[in-house]
C-alpha cells in the first residue's frame, strides 16, 4: 500500500463522518463567527481616540484590554462608569479583570495602555471634558498602584480646555515615553517621561488652529515604531462644524515631518505649533468617486509598515455636508482605503460604512482596523455588505485581502447573521505570526449608555479551530459544587418552577434534555460541577456549551475553578456549527433556540484525572444590580466541548524518543486560493507535510525534506480544487499533527 494513496484508517473515517456530519445539517444558523470567540469583558466599550486600547506583553503572555462600563449592561448600577483592564493570558485563557476608576460613564474615558521596556504595564485615562487632569497607574508584581495624575493647568500659560483621550508611546531610541491627548486650545499637546512613566514633563503642542471653529481642532489617529518615528493621520476640525479633509505627518528626532521628509516643526517641544494642514494632504473633503461626492472625513485606523508603506482607513459622508445638527440627519458614510508607497497618496473606495450610530452623532460608525504587520489585509466593520451592497441587520465584521497593493479587495465575513452589532474593531501589536481582532459587541444606545461586551479572536484560533469532542451533562457526570447529588424537578418536557433547584426538561437538546433555571421566574439555583473523562493527559481547550434564543437574553455562569466562574450571554458568544465536533450534534430546537458556546479556557488535564468545569446560572436582570427575572434570562445547559491542543508534543510513542514541533493553523483561513501553513520545530529533522481532502485522499505533497530547527513556512495554493473543507498533516518521524483549513472560492 503506497503511503500517498491512502493514509491511516482512523483518519479517513475520521474524514469520512466529519463529510456527512457536515452535509447532514442544512439548517440557516445565526450569530456566526468564524473563529474561537474570546470574551475580554462582560460589560465594556470603547471610543476609538485611546491607544493603544490593548496590548500584548510577549514575555508574559498576557493581553491587557482597557474598556469602560455601563450601568445600561451586566451588573447595572454597580458597574456603571468602571474604567477597567482586564488581562487575558494566552495560554490558559483565564482573564482577571482590574479596577482603575469609577468615573460617570463615557466611552472617551477608556484607558491607554503600554507595556514598559522594564515588563511593567502603564495606563493612563481622562475624563470627557471632565477636568485639566490626566490620571495613570503603572502595574507590576500582581496589581496596579495608586492612581498619580498629571496636571494640564501647570503647563507654559496653562490650558484653556479640559482634557480628553491618551495616546501612549514608547521610542527606544530616545528612551522616553510621550503621551499625546487634547487639551490647550483644543488640541493635541503631548507630555514626556524619560523613567518610563514614573514622572512626567510637559512636552509641547504637537499643533494649533488654524481658526476656531466649533468644538475641537483636528482628531488624530497614532501609529508608533516603538523605535524613533510616530506617525499619525489628522483632520482640522470636528466633522460636524466643518468639511473636514485627511492629513499625514510623522514625528522623528524632536521635530514633525511630512509623508516626504519635508520639515514641518523644527522643534516640537517649543511654543510654536503647525496647523493639522501644514502636513501631506492624504484625501480631500469634496473628492468625487462616480456618483459619489465625500464630505466630512473621519480617521479610524493607520499603519506604517517595516517597508515605508502607509496605509490608513477612513470615513466620509456620501453626498451630505451639512454642518451641525447632527440629530435632525443622517448621512451615509463611505470606508475610504488610503496608502503611501514612498512617493504618492493613493486611495480605494471600499464600500459603505452605513449610517450613524446613535441619534446626536451623525459622524460615528463601526469603523475599521489595520493589522500591524500585514500590509494586504484589512478589517471593518458595516451593515452594508461591501461585495454586494446588501442591506445587513447587524453591523458585521469583514476581512478584506489585497493583492495589488490595495486597488482591488476580495472581502470574507468574520460574523454573519448576528442578532447584535460588531463595533469598533482594534488589532493589538504583536509579531508577524500572531495576531488579535477585538470589537465590541452588543447594543450601542450612545456613548453614555450601552449593553455590550468585549469580545475578539486571538491567534493561533484566529481562523477555524480544531474540531470538538462533545460530552454531555447529566446525572451520571454533575453534582452540585460541593459534590453532593445533584436533585432536579422534573424530568418533564416543561417549564421548572421558579424553587431555586434545577429543572431536567426533556424533549431537547444532546442526550434528550436539558438543565434548566428560572423558566418561569427568577430564581438562583446551585453551582453545578461536570466531571469529563478524556481520552489521553495533555492540555485542553474547553468550551461551555448553553441554548439560547437570539432574541432573548439567555445566559450561563461557568469556569474551570469554581471561584473564577465568568458570566456568558447570548448577546457575546457563537453558536454551534455544523463541522465544529466530531460528531453529529442537535444544533437547533423549537422555539427559535439554537446551540451556543463559551470559550472558558485552557487546561492541562493530567494522567487518570477528569476534565472538571463549573457551571452556574445567572438570572439577574440586565441593568440592575439583583433583580432576578425569568424567561428571558433563563439558562438551559447542554454539555462540554473540549479539543486537545496540538502543541508541544512531549510524550513517547512506542519507546522512541519525542520530537518537539508544532503546526500552526493556516492563515488566511479561509482562503482562496493561497494560504500559508508555518511549522515551529526545535531540532534539525525530517518533515513531510501533505494535504488531503475531507474523505481522507491524498492531494499534494507540500514537503518532505530536512528542515533546521526554527520556524518554517509554507504556501499552499488552492486554485485547482473546489471549495470545502481540506487536511493539511505534518509528519516528524513516528509524530504527525493533522489540522483542517476552509478554501472558498
Amino acid at each position: 500500500m503506497k503511503k500517498k494513496e491512502f493514509i491511516k484508517s482512523e483518519f479517513f473515517v475520521f474524514c469520512l463522518l466529519f463529510f456527512f456530519v457536515a452535509k447532514a445539517q442544512t439548517q440557516n444558523h445565526e450569530d456566526i463567527v468564524r473563529g474561537n470567540l474570546i470574551q475580554f469583558n462582560e460589560n465594556g466599550a470603547w471610543c476609538w481616540y485611546q491607544d493603544e486600547r490593548a496590548v500584548v506583553d510577549i514575555t508574559s503572555e498576557k493581553l491587557i484590554v482597557g474598556s469602560i462600563a455601563s450601568g445600561s449592561g451586566t451588573g447595572g448600577s454597580h458597574r456603571n462608569g468602571h474604567i477597567e483592564a482586564s488581562h487575558y493570558d494566552l495560554q490558559t485563557g483565564a482573564v482577571e479583570k482590574h479596577l482603575l476608576k469609577i468615573w460617570s460613564c463615557d466611552d472617551h474615558n477608556t484607558p491607554a495602555l503600554l507595556v514598559r521596556p522594564d515588563g511593567k504595564y502603564l495606563t493612563f485615562y481622562t475624563g470627557h471634558n471632565y477636568d485639566k487632569h490626566s490620571y495613570y497607574r503603572i502595574y507590576n508584581n500582581g496589581a496596579w498602584s495608586s492612581e498619580q495624575n498629571f496636571d494640564w493647568s501647570t503647563i507654559p500659560g496653562g490650558s484653556d480646555f479640559n482634557t480628553t483621550y491618551s495616546n501612549l508611546f514608547y521610542l527606544s531610541s530616545e528612551n522616553r515615553v510621550y503621551n499625546v491627548a487634547r487639551t490647550n486650545e483644543r488640541s493635541p499637546n503631548f507630555i514626556v517621561s524619560s523613567d518610563q512613566g514614573d514622572t512626567w514633563t510637559y512636552g509641547g503642542q504637537l499643533t494649533e488652529p488654524d481658526v476656531s471653529i466649533g468644538y475641537v481642532n483636528g482628531y488624530f489617529k497614532y501609529s508608533s515604531n516603538d523605535v524613533d518615528r510616530i506617525d499619525f493621520i489628522a483632520t482640522e476640525h470636528h466633522p460636524r462644524d466643518y468639511n473636514t479633509s485627511i492629513y499625514h505627518g510623522y514625528l522623528q528626532g524632536g521635530q514633525s515631518f511630512q509623508s516626504d521628509g519635508t520639515l514641518v516643526d523644527e522643534d516640537i517641544f517649543d511654543q510654536d505649533a503647525p496647523h493639522p494642514a501644514d502636513f501631506t494632504l492624504v484625501f480631500a473633503a469634496s473628492t468625487t468617486i462616480g456618483s459619489m461626492t465625500m464630505y466630512k472625513c473621519w480617521n479610524a485606523d493607520v499603519q506604517r509598515y517595516e517597508d515605508g508603506s502607509i496605509s490608513a482607513i477612513i470615513t466620509a459622508r456620501i453626498n451630505n455636508n451639512i454642518n451641525g445638527n447632527d440629530s435632525g440627519i443622517d448621512p451615509d458614510h463611505a470606508f475610504i482605503y488610503c496608502r503611501y508607497d514612498g512617493s504618492n497618496w493613493s486611495y480605494t473606495y471600499l464600500g459603505q460604512a452605513g449610517n450613524k450610530l446613535f441619534s446626536s452623532e451623525a459622524d460615528y460608525t463601526g469603523l475599521g482596523a489595520l493589522p500591524p504587520h500585514d500590509p494586504n489585509t484589512i478589517f471593518i466593520s458595516t451593515h452594508i455588505h461591501p461585495e454586494t451592497d446588501e442591506e445587513l441587520t447587524f453591523r458585521e465584521i469583514f476581512k478584506g485581502s489585497t493583492g495589488d497593493n490595495g486597488a482591488t479587495w476580495t472581502w470574507t465575513p468574520i460574523t454573519q447573521n448576528s442578532n447584535e452589532h460588531n463595533y469598533r474593531l482594534i488589532i493589538p501589536k504583536w509579531d508577524e505570526n500572531n495576531m488579535a481582532l477585538l470589537w465590541f459587541r452588543g447594543i450601542y444606545n450612545s456613548m453614555w449608555s450601552f449593553n455590550t461586551a468585549i469580545v475578539g479572536l486571538v491567534d493561533p484560533l484566529l481562523d477555524t479551530p480544531d474540531l470538538m469532542t462533545y460530552v454531555d451533562a447529566s446525572a451520571a457526570n454533575t453534582t452540585i459544587s460541593d459534590d453532593s447529588p445533584l436533585v432536579t424537578t422534573g424530568p418533564d418536557g416543561g417549564q421548572g418552577p421558579a424553587d431555586d433547584q434545577w429543572h431536567e426538561r426533556t424533549g431537547y437538546g444532546n442526550g434528550g434534555s436539558v438543565l434548566t433555571s428560572a423558566e418561569a421566574g427568577g430564581e438562583n439555583a446551585p453551582g453545578l460541577k461536570t466531571r469529563v473523562a478524556v481520552p489521553e493527559p495533555g492540555t485542553y481547550d474547553v468550551w461551555i456549551n448553553f441554548w439560547a434564543n437570539p432574541n432573548e437574553d439567555w445566559r450561563i455562569k461557568a469556569g474551570l475553578s469554581g471561584t473564577e466562574l465568568r458570566f456568558f450571554r447570548q448577546m457575546a458568544c457563537k453558536q454551534v456549527e455544523p463541522g465544529d465536533h466530531d460528531t453529529e450534534l442537535v444544533l437547533t430546537g423549537g422555539g427559535n433556540t439554537f446551540l451556543y458556546q463559551a470559550h472558558l479556557g485552557r487546561v492541562q488535564v493530567p494522567s487518570d484525572h477528569p476534565l472538571i468545569v463549573y457551571v452556574d446560572d445567572e438570572a439577574i436582570e440586565t441593568g440592575t444590580t439583583n433583580t432576578l427575572i425569568g424567561g428571558v434570562a433563563r439558562t438551559w445547559y447542554d454539555g462540554i466541548s473540549y479539543a486537545r491542543l496540538d502543541g508541544w508534543v512531549g510524550v513517547s510513542q512506542g519507546g522512541k524518543h519525542p520530537i518537539d514541533f508544532s503546526l500552526s493553523q493556516n492563515y488566511p483561513n479561509p482562503f482562496n486560493p493561497i494560504t500559508k501553513i508555518h511549522i515551529s520545530i526545535k531540532e534539525p529533522s525530517q518533515v513531510e507535510l501533505n494535504i488531503y481532502d475531507s474523505q481522507g485522499r491524498f492531494i499534494q505533497n507540500l514537503l518532505n525534506e530536512n528542515k533546521s530547527a526554527g520556524l518554517h513556512s509554507v504556501e499552499f495554493n488552492g486554485s485547482d480544487l473546489a471549495s470545502g473543507i481540506y487536511f493539511y498533516r505534518v509528519q516528524i518521524g513516528d509524530f504527525m499533527i493533522t489540522k483542517k483549513m476552509l478554501f472558498l472560492k
